[in-house]
């Protein structure tokens, strides 16, 4: 029967081809398989058995975090070295392994989730702007012509907001994936609404109306960007109507005075 020390790289075990080989003594047989691209610990000794176990939740969380196979493929001689670690007797120095594999994989996942959130980010504003091409282009109910006008500018500052940001976007390793396209697209049509309501509330007067009086459709635009581009800019024009209709209801409870005797 063939030992375990024996075994080199491209030689089977159990049903799997060895690609890349990390120990092969008598007693145990560490290896990463071609079909699973997993570590495998191969022993019939307890006691190394006893070892490795002893970093397996921190193995079990390493691959939760790696779904696909070129995931893997990044971290898996990080993984062979922590069980090489271990199986040595050396648990402190395995577990210290492991712990910088997981700070290297949230890591990766942060980077790319954040560029997944941006990329979203730019095809909604890449469909606003092919949109009002065809709007302008083919006079497409000219009605909502301006309102989408004023989305895109928004959705433009959206993104540059985002952009300028984006290293504050904090994304969990559990939640990577599909939900990083979700929420980047969501935040631009958030800021595509945002600059529609601005451009209702400048059309009715209600705020900036020297604006509509003069016609100037530059300032709009730019007031539309800024909508998407500060988080802040659209609950201040919203304040000021607020404070304006609270002036008005003010002024109308006001009681008349009362007249003065004539001297």
């Amino acid at each position: 029967m063939k030992s375990l020390a024996d075994y080199n790289e491209g030689d089977v075990f159990r049903g799997e081809t060895i690609t890349t080989l990390y120990a092969a003594k008598s007693d145990v047989l560490i290896f990463e398989a071609d079909k699973s691209g997993e570590v495998t610990v191969a022993t019939d000794d307890p006691q190394l058995r006893k070892l490795a176990s002893e970093i397996s939740p921190w193995i079990l969380v390493i691959t939760g975090y790696l779904e696909k196979e070129n995931e893997k493929r990044k971290f898996v001689d990080q993984i062979g070295l922590a069980y090489t670690e271990a199986i040595s007797g050396d648990i402190e120095n395995a577990k210290k392994v492991c712990d910088k594999i997981i700070q290297r994989i949230e890591a990766y996942k942060l980077n790319i989730g954040r560029f997944y959130y941006l990329l979203s980010c730019l095809a909604v504003v890449v469909v606003a702007l092919i949109i009002s091409y065809f709007l302008k282009r083919y006079q497409f109910i000219p009605e909502i012509i301006p309102h989408f006008y004023m989305m895109t500018y928004a959705s433009i500052g959206g993104f540059l907001s985002v952009a300028k940001d984006i290293k504050k976007v904090q994304i969990e390793s559990s939640e990577f994936g599909w939900f990083q396209f979700f929420y980047g697209s969501i935040r631009i049509l958030t800021t595509m609404f945002s600059g529609l309501i601005v451009y209702i509330l400048i059309q009715s007067k209600l705020v900036l109306p020297v604006l509509m009086d003069n016609g100037n459709a530059y300032a709009i635009a730019m007031i539309a960007f800024l909508s998407g581009f500060s988080e802040t800019f659209l609950p201040n024009l919203l304040k000021q109507v607020e404070n304006k209709g609270q002036e008005s209801n003010d002024q109308d409870a006001k009681p008349d005075e009362p007249h003065k005797p004539a001297s």
